[in-house]
């Protein structure tokens, strides 16, 4: 919750606004009670002299209400908008080793989590600190008696939501979490399903995701459950203050005649202002503990970005290859062989590489590995220079909830001329611009919906914009159309020519060009053949 409210701190334009404009509604809230109880006396006492204009003045005061209501909701959701994006651009911006299921789900479900606490919890502690603190001030001044019962009462609802709302957090995190695992599982499932059919495993398989899924669902049902015993708590403590005040203010007004109607009039009606605007914050307190929950998950691989960010990769100037590779092993956690052994590899500016082999050969392994997304248990991996840039184009591109243009910078600022120049080059430009926001129009789930191969034309000019040394493609001609496949192929001719090109591939049209071919087999390389020698660039190998 603290490193929260840290980042909320960050965007201090917001909270500033939220806090003025939370006391300017606490304000029209006791003027508005204490208007009621105007009219509600001048009624009784048959003085209609004023009553019109009182009823003016409250119908103002409510307007003035909703109207400040509706501003710090705005103001909320805003923040909430800027924090997301800036999430988003942190987690994609820095490396990250974790496995792709984790890192997307982390981008989507995760950040999307955290999302309540500042459209919902945050700017109710502002309501809630300023409209019962303006309510006890002037009931000290209108009935001392119940401004008392209030401060003594109020303390045990944040009491409760805060019990409550402790093992909220835990148990939101632990979903959180179950469901990071639970998205890389699927993902490994998918990919793998041909292998579970040869060896008949798929109903195993999909009895595991039953039980996986069940899991979740259990996980999900206790944090309701948490959510509802809370409440229930929550009103009756709530009841429990109106029903003291209410039972102060009748036996001032009946039995001791120590008070007049308006003054217990305007005591009964503020009591539920005041008890309810504390008992949303608990509402809101058990969501921002489900944001913080979520908040965890993200944090924590941020922090994990950031060490993976200090580890440079080692350079060596003098060294003929881009990137060398020697005796690389890697494994992955939990499991029991290696998925790569004794890698020797050299890498030359400009080559283009076809790796070719078996599915779970460990191809898509070593091309994480020579990115050092995935860091090498032995062996090494040098660059040929600092800082290189290296891009993937996957088959299964990502599409952000976001406008076109941050799904092609990746929420970086580039000029509008950059981005509709690529657009021309992916063969997009006419599309987009018969939109109505053209490259500002919003994609994805509430959104304009993109074809598959859309798609992967936006990712593709993710790179062109980027302009990397080194271009990793999976798969790049996977599932796409011959027209698609041929802007593609186009475009990476043109615009990479003398780029160095890693494909992992299976389709002969997709690695007819490629310099060499190199095969792996069960994590070896089983053979690395120089395919075009005229136009090769590297040295020996």
């Amino acid at each position: 919750m603290k490193r929260l409210t840290n980042l909320a701190v960050k965007y201090k334009t917001y909270p500033i606004l939220m806090f003025v404009i939370s006391a300017l509604l606490a304000i029209t809230v006791v003027i508005q009670n204490i208007a009621i109880a105007e009219i509600l006396n001048a009624m009784l006492s048959n003085t209609h002299q004023d009553l019109l204009i009182l009823l003016l003045i409250t119908l103002i005061i409510l307007l003035a209400r909703a109207t400040f209501n509706t501003m710090n909701q705005m103001i909320g959701d805003r923040m909430s908008t800027r924090v997301k994006y800036d999430l988003r651009r942190q987690l994609i911006l820095n490396k990250s080793s974790d496995p792709i299921g984790v890192q997307i789900n982390t981008l989507t479900e995760n950040i999307d989590g955290i999302v309540p606490f500042f459209n919902s919890y945050f700017p109710q502690v502002f309501k809630s600190m300023m409209i019962p603190l303006f309510i006890i001030i002037a009931m000290c001044f209108i009935h001392l008696n119940t401004a008392l019962i209030m401060i003594v009462t109020a303390p045990f609802i944040p009491l409760f939501y805060i019990i409550f709302g402790l093992k909220t957090r835990d148990e939101s995190k632990d979903k959180m979490t179950y469901l990071n695992q639970f998205s890389q599982q699927f993902l490994n499932k998918i990919k793998g399903l041909i292998t579970l059919k040869l060896f008949n495993k798929t109903k195993t398989t999909e009895q595991a995701l039953y039980e996986e899924s069940t899991t979740f669902r259990d996980l999900t049902m206790r944090i309701l459950k948490s959510a509802f015993l809370s409440g229930l708590m929550l009103e009756f403590i709530s009841m429990l203050g109106i029903g003291l005040v209410a039972l102060e203010a009748g036996l001032g007004l009946i039995l001791f005649h120590n008070i007049d109607f308006k003054t217990a009039a305007i005591a009964i009606i503020l009591a539920p202002e005041f008890y309810n605007a504390i008992k949303d914050l608990g509402q809101s307190f058990h969501t921002g503990k489900q944001s913080e929950g979520s908040s965890d998950v993200v944090f924590d691989l941020l922090d994990r970005q950031e060490t993976i960010n200090k580890r440079e990769v080692p350079t060596n100037i003098q060294q003929t290859p881009l990137i060398q590779l020697e005796n690389v092993d890697y494994q992955y956690e939990g499991a029991k062989h290696r998925a790569l052994k004794h890698i020797n590899l050299n890498i030359y500016n400009g080559e283009h590489i076809a790796l070719i082999g078996q599915s779970g050969a460990g191809k898509s392994t070593l091309a994480q590995v020579i990115a050092q997304h995935f860091i090498q248990q032995t062996g090494s991996v040098t660059y040929q220079k600092k800082q290189l840039k290296i891009g993937f184009l996957s088959q299964s591109p990502y599409i952000f909830n976001a406008s076109i243009r941050d799904n092609m910078t990746m929420f970086q600022e580039i000029d509008d001329n950059q981005i509709f120049a690529v657009l021309e080059d992916v063969d997009l430009k006419q599309q987009v611009n018969i939109l109505k926001d053209g490259i500002d129009t919003w994609i994805g789930e509430g959104g304009e919906m993109l074809s598959g191969g859309q798609m992967r034309r936006i990712e593709l000019s993710r790179l062109l914009l980027m302009r990397p040394d080194v271009l990793i493609f999976d798969e790049p001609a996977t599932g796409l159309d011959v027209q698609t496949e041929q802007i593609i192929q186009s475009a990476i001719s043109r615009k990479f020519k003398n780029t160095t090109i890693i494909t992992i591939a299976h389709r002969e049209n997709t690695i007819k060009n490629a310099d060499r071919r190199i095969v792996i087999n069960q994590g070896t390389v089983e053979s690395n053949k120089v395919t075009n020698e005229n136009e090769y660039k590297g040295g020996d190998m």
